[in-house]
């Protein structure tokens, strides 16, 4: 079967059936640092990463014994016809074993920290035409167009748990001393079998890593955004970039682009041979 990755610049006419590769341009992804024991627990956590609403769906995934969580739209349009569809897939999973990949005639797709981002099109990177027919898919797909596929069983055992716990709070919250007791038993036992943190203190603790791994992960896709928005004149293109606790970048111009980078970074530079290279610090 035929694999696309598909782009901003996707324009092809598909009339047979298709496994489709999602360029980052369409989700957004985020690495969990936070101690996580199983992809149960990422998946929990997964909607709480982002700060976005309904329009999304959130999921989570293992990855390089990694797990990253995603956010992408559930009314995502894609120009092919949904009868020859058959998986949608990420970037993230199916591109990870590459470091950069030249995607289009305007974009590649480069790895950032784990992260696979959308830059200009850079030199000295294979293409995507001559890879993907070796590309061996993974297991890990988006569940975008059958959401409402559900076992009617798994319906049903849904809604008998969810009355279960509504009379179960019921019940503690009109009997006396001996059901508080129970009540509190229960929690130490639930505790115990989803490893969850058993004081206040260690979730404060573990939402603050949350909380602090976000702003690092928004700060830096606000500087690759930035770095992809450079002014590039005819002629001129990005050769290489790579991201190590600052920025490196290398662009073939006769330019000193300091003025436009210094509105972000502390810059460290030099302008030789048509070649700009410069390092780019917080």
């Amino acid at each position: 079967m035929k694999v696309i990755l598909y782009t901003k610049d996707f324009n092809e006419t598909i009339n047979e059936p298709v496994d489709i590769i999602l360029s980052p341009q369409y989700y957004w992804i985020k690495k969990i640092d936070i101690p996580i024991k199983s992809l149960k627990d990422a998946k929990k956590i997964a909607k709480s990463l982002f700060n976005l609403d309904e329009t999304y769906i959130y999921d989570a995934f293992e990855l390089d014994n990694k797990f990253f969580a995603y956010a992408i739209k559930k009314d995502l349009k894609l120009n092919i016809n949904k009868k020859y569809i058959n998986s949608v897939r990420l970037a993230q999973t199916e591109l990870y074993n590459y470091d950069k990949i030249n995607v289009s005639k305007n974009h590649s797709i480069q790895k950032i920290d784990d992260l696979l981002f959308c830059f200009p099109n850079i030199e000295n990177a294979p293409s995507i035409n001559d890879i993907i027919s070796q590309i061996k898919l993974s297991r890990h797909t988006v569940n975008l167009y059958n959401r409402l596929n559900i076992n009617k069983s798994v319906v049903i055992n849904i809604g008998a748990i969810t009355i279960l716990i509504n009379l179960f709070f019921i019940f503690g919250y009109i009997q006396n001393k001996t059901a508080i007791e129970k009540l509190e038993k229960h929690k130490i036992d639930l505790t115990k079998q989803y490893n969850l943190p058993s004081t206040t203190f260690q979730l404060k603790s573990i939402l603050n890593s949350l909380k602090k791994e976000d702003k690092k992960q928004v700060k830096l896709r606000k500087n690759l955004e930035f770095i992809t928005k450079t002014p590039l004149q005819k002629g001129e293109k990005f050769l290489t970039l790579s991201y190590d606790k600052y920025f490196n970048i290398e662009i073939k111009t006769d330019r000193n682009l300091d003025k436009y980078f210094s509105k972000r970074f502390k810059v460290s530079s030099s302008l030789k041979n048509h070649i700009y290279k410069a390092s780019l610090y917080e």
